[in-house]
């Protein structure tokens, strides 16, 4: 029961910012196997640490979202 909650819950906890300008240069990435995500870029277009940027976009593809993406700084 509890494992459904957080399902449900945890995309809604997640970094809307972040995940939006994530998207955008998910999009923009070359298509490859791996788009690359920058989260360099992604820290300076949205004014969050390195570390919040990656742990919203590993948080979001844990629950479905990002797949198979890979990050680089």
């Amino acid at each position: 029961m509890f494992s459904l909650l957080e399902t449900a819950v945890k995309p809604l906890l997640l970094n809307t910012k972040v995940l939006e300008v994530a998207y955008e240069l998910y999009l923009q990435a070359p298509q490859s196997e791996y788009p690359e995500i920058d989260l360099k870029e992604l820290s300076n277009r949205t004014g969050a640490s390195l570390l919040e940027c990656r742990n919203a976009i590993v948080s979001a593809h844990e629950v479905g979202r990002f797949p198979k993406c890979s990050l680089h700084s």
